[in-house]
């Protein structure tokens, strides 16, 4: 559990909250509202960069839409930075023999992909609270190799298994901390609803050679009933044509069903610079933690890794390339994209590795 693992993180928010706060001046507020009057946003380095959720708010009665799609492609299994063949995983014991099940994996994921559809909406109810809306749709699709259970575990042929849902809705508030001339600093509280099926079955290829239907394990399912705190604390400096930021970033499980997917906490730091009126480059290093699951589905027991709870979350290292880029000089429309790659994984495994993400975002203001 991260709360056990990280006891310090919402004393460490709460402190931040408090001390910025509190040195928070009329003079500094009078500044910052006059240095905002002569710089409205409308520069493409002022976005963040396209992977940051909740990395701006908004001056009262503004209304931002957008509209992000977000694919994570993985490949290759590995087990805390060691990378395992398929021969090495059919070999583990499968966790879950009662007499009718298999000793041994039998199947073993090759490739996974993910898609991730959000749509997100935000408005400045006042200078210092932004409400921010996200609707996400979900879709997933895995390819694994079936092996034989007993003899020389010969390869008995491939199946691919999907799943497509509505996943999630999230409610924030974006709240201003402290803004001068050189920086900002807000805070994100909000609440976010899993309400994706966590109970899919369908066709799977056992190792008989032979098509059943089952409950596909956790990874293939596209939510888990659960309902979450958002808390971020995200800090912005503009300078010129350079803009820097980071932002940290948990989500815990405050109401769990049967089983859910584990907390986790992000760190990222950018840099982005101008390159023109219209457009920016930007570059981002990230830090992803996720505990394993918790609690269990006692249906989900195929002969596969995805079916221990255990075999979840990690340690993954990334880093980002992004271009923003502005549709109209002045304007706050515009569109975001950016490739990511791992540097470092250490998974608890074994699982697959991530290959690389791509997002893409399309932003409107009014």
């Amino acid at each position: 559990m991260l709360k056990r693992r990280y006891p310090f993180l919402p004393s460490f928010v709460l402190s931040l909250v408090f001390s910025f706060s509190m040195n928070i001046s009329s003079e500094e507020m009078e500044m910052s509202h006059s240095h905002m009057k002569g710089h409205e946003m409308h520069k493409a380095s002022h976005h963040a960069p396209s992977g940051i959720m909740g990395g701006e708010y908004h001056k009262k009665g503004q209304l931002m839409f957008s509209i992000k799609r977000m694919r994570m492609n993985m490949k290759q299994n590995s087990d805390l930075g060691k990378r395992l063949s398929d021969q090495q995983i059919i070999s583990l014991p499968n966790p879950y023999t009662d007499g009718s099940m298999l000793p041994k994996l039998s199947a073993v994921p090759q490739k996974m992909n993910m898609d991730m559809t959000m749509l997100e909406g935000m408005y400045g109810l006042s200078d210092q609270h932004t409400l921010m809306f996200m609707a996400t749709y979900l879709s997933k699709s895995m390819n694994l190799n079936s092996y034989k259970a007993m003899g020389d575990r010969a390869l008995v042929g491939s199946f691919s298994t999907q799943t497509a849902d509505l996943s999630s809705f999230s409610l924030s508030s974006l709240i201003r901390i402290k803004e001068t001339k050189a920086y900002k600093l807000h805070l994100e509280v909000g609440l976010e609803k899993s309400i994706g099926s966590n109970d899919t079955e369908g066709e799977i290829l056992n190792p008989m050679s032979m098509k059943m239907n089952a409950r596909f394990p956790y990874a293939m399912q596209t939510g888990d009933k659960s309902t979450s705190l958002i808390s971020a604390m995200t800090f912005t400096k503009i300078d010129k044509d350079w803009s820097y930021g980071s932002q940290i970033k948990n989500k815990q499980a405050i109401d769990k069903g049967e089983w859910n997917f584990g907390d986790s906490t992000s760190l990222n730091f950018w840099i982005s610079k101008d390159v023109s009126d219209q457009l920016s480059l930007s570059l981002r290093g990230s830090f992803f933690h996720q505990d394993s699951l918790e609690g269990r589905d006692v249906k989900i027991m195929a002969p596969v890794q995805t079916s221990n709870p255990e075999n979840y979350g990690g340690k993954t290292y990334e880093v980002a390339f992004g271009v923003n880029r502005l549709l109209q000089v002045g304007s706050g429309n515009s569109l975001g994209l950016e490739f990511v790659v791992p540097v470092k994984q250490k998974l608890n495994g074994p699982q697959m590795e991530l290959k690389n993400t791509l997002n893409l975002v399309f932003r409107k203001s009014f």
